[in-house]
């Protein structure tokens, strides 16, 4: 399968944007302006670099800029762009039985 994909183009961001696997409403536009992505005369911009706490310098899990995720105050978050990773539902629970 071939998806989408941006990359911020500030000098040493390592971020990037994929397009979901999945059906999703709209276009790829779409979800990098959901994601807080914005193109611009200079490229390409992450959230990181937008909120001034780029670039990304260690790629990881984190599905809005693909920084490296990590726990804070018990909740699992993108080092760099801040996301909140969304919580386990029940079905990625271990099995009891």
């Amino acid at each position: 399968m071939i998806r989408d994909a941006a990359t911020c183009d500030r000098r040493g961001c390592l971020a990037f944007l994929l397009e979901p696997s999945d059906d999703y409403p709209g276009t790829f536009e779409d979800v990098a302006a959901r994601s807080d992505w914005t193109f611009g005369p200079e490229g390409h911009t992450c959230p990181a670099c937008q909120a001034g706490r780029g670039p990304v310098l260690e790629r990881g899990e984190c599905a809005r800029c693909g920084g490296r995720v990590g726990v804070r105050h018990g909740k699992e978050r993108c080092m760099a762009c801040g996301e909140l990773t969304p919580e386990n539902g029940p079905e990625w629970e271990e099995s009891t039985q």
